[in-house]
């Protein structure tokens, strides 16, 4: 019996820092993401908005960042994209966060994503000039050009 309390209590302390781990993951991507949307719109309070992101990560944005959640994309000032299968119409800067969606997004300025857990940021040099987006000097070893990310169409 004593075994098997001892079993439990250490697969929830394992559990437990898990989960801490993982939430401190995340509250890592969402400042990233924030500086960037601050840094992209020149707003303290930027409103976003999000298509395709899941409700425990939407909320997480609400909670640790300064980004306000618009409710429709005309009230926004950025847009955060994520599992477009189809070809998505950028009318606001927008941001991929998987490479699927840049595949289908030719307006986005970049994508941000993990892979090996580390993040990934790759911004479009074409498509921050369309937008007439200057970002600030510790951005540019992120710039690139989307023809070596994506590829020739």
């Amino acid at each position: 019996m004593k075994r098997l309390i001892v079993i439990i209590a250490a697969f929830v302390y394992f559990l437990e820092s898990f989960a801490q781990e993982i939430d401190r993951s995340i509250k890592y991507e969402i400042k990233i993401l924030e500086r960037l949307v601050i840094d992209v719109t020149k707003k303290r309070h930027p409103s976003v908005y999000t298509d395709g992101l899941d409700n425990r990560k939407v909320y997480l944005l609400q909670m640790y960042s300064n980004l306000r959640i618009a409710p429709n994309i005309t009230e926004a000032d950025f847009v955060f994209i994520k599992n477009k299968k189809e070809k998505y119409n950028a009318i606001k800067p927008t941001l991929a966060l998987d490479f699927t969606s840049i595949r289908n997004c030719d307006l986005c300025i970049g994508v941000f994503s993990w892979r090996n857990g580390r993040p990934i940021l790759i911004l479009f040099k074409e498509n921050l000039q369309k937008y007439n987006i200057k970002l600030p000097k510790e951005y540019r070893y992120f710039i690139e050009s989307k023809k070596y990310i994506i590829g020739k169409k």
